[in-house]
């Protein structure tokens, strides 16, 4: 080595040692459910709002959950429950046996003070009906589908959020509209029952077969039978329809606001209205002077605002209480032109891109129909 080359010894750095990275303690399956759904030790600030916001989200539609439950199946249960004791209670073999009871003539007038009472002969298998609830003014029955008692008051709003035995519960119960009184010396020309369509297949819910189900469910069940608190009587359906509630929908046919005819003509455009929007037609005549029945209830299949309406014609006296179903007439869905044949309102042909095909149906079906 030359003489005047310096040698220099530079030092070797010391080997750091690394760190093995601190590990986790492992989760049991607990904690890491709870860790992935709640904030966490560790988590980052957008990761404990993103669970936050989930758990709250989580929690709203559990509590909406269960008020629908409560609604639609636990109230509905009690309601359930009630009718059923009442439909085993009612006498399966009825007769026309009456019995005379003391019954309160209520004033249509309010400002009168005091209401009369007067003796009353009423069907004997009904009088426990009345005792619990001086409402009770019939049954209804399209067996097996719908068995109830039927109340009326005062006002159409009272049944609609309480039961037969006069509980709240918005479930309601089947009620006739107060414009029509049923006595056992009156009754409307137009009988008008309500009921809500619930999804636990209550009350009028079973109306809904006869739009699902079609023509078949209606040749096995064409016949209403309807006793009031004074008499039995049985009804022909001869119209089931559709309509809106709703103006901004289009036409409202306000079929509720006609419980008595005061002439033929009026009688006849109210039932020409009626077949006109009908699904099917069972060639049941009709003529000024029958009793009519008619079932509401909502319908959401279409629009909001829908109701769902059956109608009957009274059986009369001497009348074979049975029909041809082979003669009934399936009105549903569209012509050869793609006009739909039951007439409907605007925003349903909007909808469907199309419009109403007019009147079909026999002018033979009201009896001296002018048109």
């Amino acid at each position: 080595m030359p003489e005047n080359e310096k040698t220099t010894n530079t030092p070797k750095p010391t080997p750091v040692k690394k760190r093995s990275p601190k590990r986790r303690k492992k989760m049991g399956p607990v904690e890491s459910f709870l860790s992935g759904i709640l904030p966490w030790r560790g988590d980052s600030a957008g990761e404990a709002a993103r669970k936050i916001v989930l758990l709250v989200s989580t929690i709203v539609l559990f509590t909406a959950g269960f008020i629908m439950l409560n609604f639609y199946v636990f109230r509905d249960q009690q309601n359930t429950q009630e009718v059923q004791s009442y439909v085993e209670q009612k006498v399966s073999n009825p007769t026309d046996d009456r019995i005379t009871v003391l019954m309160t003539d209520k004033d249509d007038d309010d400002s009168t003070p005091g209401d009369t009472q007067q003796q009353v002969e009423i069907l004997a298998d009904y009088l426990p009906f009345y005792e619990t609830n001086n409402d009770f003014v019939g049954w209804i029955e399209m067996y097996p589908y719908i068995q109830m008692p039927v109340v009326q008051t005062d006002n159409n709003d009272y049944y609609l959020h309480h039961t037969f035995e006069k509980g709240p519960n918005d479930n309601g119960t089947i009620f006739a509209d107060y414009q029509g009184k049923i006595t056992a010396t009156e009754r409307p020309g137009n009988i008008l029952l309500y009921g809500h369509n619930l999804i636990t297949n209550n009350y009028f819910q079973p109306l809904s077969h006869f739009r699902k189900e079609g023509m078949e469910f209606l040749q096995k069940n064409y016949v209403i039978e309807f006793d009031t608190l004074y008499d039995r009587n049985k009804y022909f359906i001869f119209s089931i329809f559709l309509t809106n509630t709703n103006e901004q929908h289009g036409e409202v046919f306000d079929y509720w606001n006609t419980v008595n005819f005061r002439s033929k003509s009026e009688f006849d455009s109210y039932v020409a209205e009626c077949l006109d929007r009908s699904y099917f037609y069972t060639g049941i005549d009709l003529e000024y002077g029958d009793e009519l029945i008619t079932l509401s209830t909502c319908d959401f299949s279409m629009f909001n605002d829908m109701r769902l309406v059956v109608m009957g014609r009274k059986v009369r006296p001497g009348e074979d209480p049975t029909l041809d179903v082979t003669k009934f007439i399936d009105n549903t869905g569209f012509d050869a032109e793609g006009n739909v044949k039951r007439k409907m309102f605007d925003a349903y042909y909007k909808s469907y891109a199309t419009e109403w095909a007019g009147r079909k149906w026999d002018a033979k079906y009201i009896k001296d129909f002018a048109g």
